[in-house]
């Protein structure tokens, strides 16, 4: 009789190499650019300057270059477990929540863009563009506070499902320090 024990690894493969480095570069925060892509595009190098030029020109890409903003890191779900297991992991939930300055001349980009559910999302850090690899919701609104010195911005949430967390990669040359009007 023949005895059968599945492979314990549900991940889907061979788990990477941990990277240790006793001098590490650190990568700083705030969310600083955004680009929302539309979900029929595909990178090949998500690195490289002329896919995102080739990409903006056919209006595929749309980059929002000075935002300020923060990423919740993602918030995992727990789903009932069978047998001895209390639980097993489920998806990942994420929200990303960003300000954009440019409010008076945005007002009809945002009024579509929130019903759109056409485009991932893209955020750039300090050294690294980051892909959200997903359909996202967005929600925009722009509240005005009881401030003769406050700044009026769009407060921009983009939620999105995804089981892994955003994939690194270096930023573009030229794509996300510079302002693009793609009329």
């Amino acid at each position: 009789m023949a005895i059968y024990y599945p492979a314990s690894n549900c991940g889907g493969g061979a788990i990477p190499v941990y990277s240790c480095n006793p001098c590490p570069t650190y990568e700083y925060g705030r969310v600083r650019s955004i680009s929302f892509v539309k979900n029929s595009y595909s990178f090949t190098d998500p690195s490289d300057p002329v896919e995102w030029n080739t990409a903006l020109a056919a209006k595929d890409a749309i980059v929002i270059w000075a935002t300020a903003g923060t990423y919740d890191g993602g918030t995992s779900q727990e789903l009932q477990g069978f047998g001895d297991a209390e639980f097993v992991s489920g998806g990942i939930s994420h929200v990303l929540v960003y300000k954009d300055p440019s409010t008076t001349e945005n007002a009809d980009f945002y009024n579509a863009i929130k019903d759109s559910t056409d485009y991932t999302v893209w955020f750039r850090t300090s050294t690294k563009i980051w892909t959200a690899a997903a359909p996202v919701n967005i929600s925009a609104k722009m509240p005005i506070q009881d401030d003769l010195k406050s700044v009026l911005t769009y407060e921009v949430t983009v939620k999105w499902q995804n089981p892994s967390l955003p994939l690194p990669y270096d930023i573009p040359d030229g794509i996300f320090d510079t302002c693009f009007i793609n009329p």
